[in-house]
């Protein structure tokens, strides 16, 4: 398992990651994760098959980093910025399926599965409102102030930056997306709350 995040931090402008796209890790952790990638590329041979699976944010039931702290928002805020960004997400039960088709079909390989569709995190925390019968306003009163920031100030960065992948790097043979996105955010909060 290897993270989306061997290709740098997400950006303020528009940031498709496509097959000719160098990783370029802007932290150690990002850094950790290609070493640790090349070094198990040469175990790969006929009998001892290597998949290496780059995810983007990863999220469902337990999940720990943004998406919780994005999720409370949604519970507490009144209002969120609307601030236009676009995010690659993978639920954990579309990763598992994934998983599983990589064993059946004893793959090797790069992958880079993610959902069907991008996410704008405005969208999302909407969505998880929602969920939890809350009216959450999006609005664009605070982008003017935001913007300036967002490639400066971790968080935001994290919260408003642009990430994915492009569609065509995550297609595969079989369909693992068992869920769509508003299906997997109704499951997770249910879940969680």
């Amino acid at each position: 398992m290897s993270s989306i995040i061997v290709y740098g931090d997400s950006t303020r402008e528009a940031r498709v990651i496509d097959e000719n796209t160098i990783p370029t890790p802007s932290n150690f952790y990002g850094n950790s994760k290609l070493q640790a990638e090349e070094g198990i590329k040469p175990l790969s041979n006929s009998k001892f098959k290597v998949v290496i699976i780059r995810p983007p944010m990863i999220y469902g039931k337990g999940s720990k980093g943004n998406y919780p702290k994005l999720a409370k928002a949604a519970r507490l805020l009144p209002i969120f910025p609307d601030i236009d960004n676009q995010r690659s997400m993978l639920h954990v039960d579309n990763l598992s399926e994934f998983i599983r088709l990589m064993i059946e079909n004893e793959e090797k390989g790069l992958f880079f599965p993610q959902n069907a569709e991008y996410v704008k995190t405005s969208d999302m925390v909407r969505m998880i409102g929602e969920v939890h019968g809350r009216k959450v306003k999006i609005v664009k009163w605070f982008n003017f102030m935001l913007k300036p920031f967002i490639n400066r100030i971790g968080i935001l960065n994290k919260v408003f930056g642009n990430l994915v992948y492009d569609s065509k790097m995550s297609s595969y043979k079989d369909d693992y997306v068992v869920h769509r996105f508003s299906e997997t955010i109704k499951q997770t909060e249910i879940i969680n709350h």
